[in-house]
């Protein structure tokens, strides 16, 4: 069965792209995962690895409108290695209405024949296109990084009863040292640390090689974040319990 996995920020720029690509590509099972970028302001991985942007989102949205199925070989391109990648559009206007196309139409990607799918939303507004998409899929993770800000937003979006927090995990990307006071503010949905890790960063962006990817520091930590989903129940639903002091 495929599993669905939505992965976004919700403001700034943690890697939402590095993590996503990193656990679509240790994602247990026989075959690598599949990456959708389903980001409503544009996408990177088409600039990033020299890609057409066809076939991708915008084919597959269009498949979806037509109610047809997503094959793999019409809408995916394959990496080195084996990842498939549904790019989408590098500008916001032609990315955005693909989105609102997927989010108006039943997304069934399990005829992807990937073990996941994860979907790249980058950075999920209030007024995001792709809220639909999370409510829909069977995990969800909030990329974070340490900077007050981004802490402050989160607490805050995570006390909203309209945030959708299906099986949420929250990843904190980058820093170092425990996760305590975060814990503390946002409560047990903190799932971890994804560590800086330039050398794999410029490996899922075709910019250096690497001889043994999955011992770098990233794809070891999305290899732990991967089985913790893999073995979680898809019907399982999770709510992210309040900060202590608060109630609802």
């Amino acid at each position: 069965m495929t599993r669905t996995v939505a992965v976004f920020s919700l403001g700034g720029a943690p890697g939402v792209t590095s993590v996503g690509m990193a656990l679509a590509a240790v994602w247990p099972g026989e075959a690598p995962g599949v990456l959708v970028e389903a980001d409503p302001s544009g996408g990177a991985v088409a600039v990033w690895r020299r890609l057409p942007t066809e076939p991708g989102l915008t084919s597959l949205a269009a498949a979806m409108r037509r109610g047809g199925g997503a094959d793999p070989d019409a809408h995916t391109q394959e990496l080195p290695g084996g990842l498939r990648i549904c790019p989408a559009p590098v500008t916001a206007d032609p990315a955005e209405g693909a989105v609102r196309l997927l989010g108006q139409h039943s997304l069934s990607l399990a005829v992807m024949g990937a073990p996941v799918v994860v979907l790249d939303l980058g950075r999920l507004t209030a007024s995001s296109p792709a809220r639909a998409l999370v409510t829909r899929a069977d995990h969800a993770v909030l990329v974070v990084s340490e900077r007050l800000t981004e802490l402050r937003r989160a607490r805050e979006h995570l006390l909203s009863p309209a945030f959708p927090t299906r099986d949420l995990r929250i990843v904190v990307c980058g820093g170092r040292g425990g996760l305590g006071e975060i814990s503390g503010a946002l409560g047990s949905a903190v799932w971890g640390r994804v560590p800086d890790d330039p050398r794999s960063a410029e490996f899922l962006r075709g910019e250096r090689d690497l001889a043994r990817p999955q011992r770098r520091p990233l794809f070891r930590a999305a290899d732990r974040l991967a089985r913790a989903l893999d073995a979680a129940a898809p019907e399982h639903v999770m709510y992210a319990p309040l900060p202590p002091g608060v109630t609802a």
